[in-house]
């Protein structure tokens, strides 16, 4: 090593070191000093070398060398402000680096790097000599991961995904080096996982059908079904995202890699005690849990779950949804009306609790009374009508008139109409009861043969015409017919040409048949002379049917005399 001071030397023998030292020439040298910054090198000319400290640090910034020490480097420039070489050990190791970097893509090694700073879709990665690229995307397991700052500085493995000597670039990734440590992780935690072992977990993700939660690096799912003894609806209302969670393992496939997991199994099975704590007709305390639009969830305070019927609500209430009579969370008193062990069903009842309108019923409505009502529902079949709050009966349509001709009478009413009618029957154990409006005025035919005598002249409203006729009303519900030939003499062609609806008429009786609902009415007989019977004329129904019968009777004679003739002939030929 030279003792004297560069400055000292003659310019004859600053030419001569020229001569033995080339730019990128490789040497071996010993180093002699180490400064906080720099790393004097002894290469063996009359300079001393220096390389900067961090060329001899690995990526956990560990300094590599000691004073002493042989090293390989190369010369980067003759000499430097103070006179001294200027040496690398990068430019030396980067070519051996570049080889070994193309090993471990081609075998699929892993290396070990340093996160050194965060750039555009990523980071940068010091390997050692070369810097490689790690994208957002293979930092972590993560589907979307940010580049966030809490990888900068830390060590991880990577294995080289790409890789171009020529352009100097280098991609890295840390998720095939997750996945193994995964994998190793989980199948280590399946081996030590048995079925109900309690652990300690955390809430990973919410699906519709339960929770994945996160057993130390193996996940495991929490079906809805197993969340509580109850109803589960939601499952948001029983475990919230990343929140910490005690389940117990109810099974562990370790072929398939898949852990079942529970709440409800921690605690004790309701229904194994149910029959010894409930019974039908029981009153007890619960809960309303949720709503159907059929009826009520509600729980017991064992977690009990039962339902009650909207019709099981209230006697007199008759609410379009339960919503309208409770709220969740409600605490109230219901009575059991049905027990199924075996299916694991409950039937509640609030409405049982109160008064029953149905008590004494016939006492208070006899039979045969009349009751003022009002329609609840019109039906296709009649008219639901409500007596008095939770009684209700049905109006068939075939007691709402005694004209027959009307179909659906029913149509004629509406919602909340008040009328007066009939009891006809109640039916005690089906909570049934009939009404009749019709029979409220009673059959006007019943008095018919009474009222309308023959002879008698009345006058009516044409209601309808038909070809044979016109059909007059004598009062509500009782019709007469004016047949064709009863117009006029002689008959008109039409009855059109001298009678129309909605016109009044003065006609005389000519028959009454109650039996048969039927008042045979004339206008032509007002003009004959009194005294003079006329007999009823046959509507075109009746004519055509006693035509028909005289006809059959005729041909039948005419076939039995041809037939008698003919015997007669064989007879003679014979």
């Amino acid at each position: 090593m030279a003792d004297s001071p560069t400055q000292e030397m003659t310019m004859e023998e600053l030419l001569n070191e020229e001569q033995r030292v080339a730019r990128g020439q490789v040497v071996t040298g010993e180093i002699v000093k180490i400064g906080e910054d720099e790393i004097v090198v002894d290469v063996g000319y009359k300079t001393e070398g220096v390389i900067p400290r961090s060329e001899f640090q690995d990526i956990t910034g560990q300094l590599m060398v000691k004073i002493g020490d042989k090293v390989e480097v190369s010369v980067e420039r003759m000499s430097d402000s103070n006179g001294r070489l200027r040496l690398s050990k990068r430019n030396v190791d980067k070519s051996r680096v570049w080889q070994n970097l193309e090993g471990l893509h081609h075998s699929g090694g892993l290396i070990k790097g340093r996160v050194t700073k965060k750039v555009n879709g990523g980071y940068r990665v010091d390997l050692g000599v070369v810097e490689a690229f790690l994208p957002a995307s293979q930092v972590s397991l993560q589907k979307n991961p940010e580049a966030g700052e809490e990888h900068l500085e830390k060590i991880y493995d990577f294995k080289i995904i790409k890789l171009d000597r020529g352009r100097s670039n280098v991609v890295v990734t840390r998720r095939p080096v997750l996945e193994l440590e995964r994998d190793e992780n989980r199948h280590k935690r399946l081996a030590e996982l048995n079925p109900g072992d309690v652990v300690e977990g955390r809430v990973k993700s919410i699906v519709s059908y339960g929770a994945f939660v996160d057993l130390a690096g193996i996940d495991g799912l929490l079906h809805i079904a197993d969340i509580d003894w109850g109803r589960v609806n939601k499952v948001e209302d029983f475990v919230k995202p990343d929140s910490a969670l005690k389940v117990m393992v109810l099974q562990v496939d370790k072929e398939k890699g898949k852990i079942s997991l529970g709440i409800k199994q921690m605690t004790a099975d309701p229904w194994t005690q149910a029959e010894k704590n409930y019974r039908v007709g029981q009153i007890v305390n619960i809960e309303i849990t949720h709503f159907a639009d059929y009826g009520v969830f509600l729980k017991t305070p064992d977690n009990l779950e039962g339902f009650c019927h909207i019709t099981e609500l209230s006697w007199s209430k008759k609410p379009k949804k339960p919503s309208e009579l409770f709220k969740v969370g409600e605490n109230k008193q219901a009575q059991i009306i049905e027990i199924d062990f075996d299916k694991r069903k409950i039937s509640f009842s609030f409405k049982r609790l109160e008064k029953s309108p149905w008590d004494n019923v016939a006492q208070r409505h006899p039979i045969g009374s009349n009751v003022k009502a009002a329609v609840t529902n019109v039906a296709d079949f009649g008219l639901f009508m409500e007596i008095e709050d939770g009684l209700e009966g049905l109006l068939h349509q075939s007691d709402i008139t005694w004209d027959k001709r009307v179909k659906t009478p029913q149509k004629e009413f509406k919602t909340g109409q008040i009328l007066t009618v009939k009891m006809l029957a109640i039916d005690q154990e089906k909570k049934r009861i009939s009404l009749g409006l019709k029979q409220v005025e009673g059959d006007p035919w019943d008095k018919a043969e009474d009222k309308y005598k023959h002879g008698q002249v009345l006058t009516g409203k044409v209601q309808r015409l038909v070809e044979f006729g016109a059909f007059v009303e004598l009062e509500k519900n009782v019709e007469g017919l004016i047949h064709k030939t009863e117009i006029s003499t002689p008959p008109p062609k039409t009855v059109e040409e001298t009678l129309k609806v909605g016109q009044d008429v003065t006609v005389k009786v000519l028959s009454v048949d109650p039996g048969k609902r039927r008042i045979a009415l004339s206008v032509k007989a007002l003009t004959q002379k009194g005294g003079e019977d006329q007999e009823a004329p046959e509507d075109e129904e009746h004519t055509i049917h006693r035509k028909t019968s005289a006809f059959q009777k005729m041909l039948k004679k005419f076939l039995k005399k041809v037939k008698s003739e003919g015997e007669e002939e064989e007879d003679e030929l014979d």
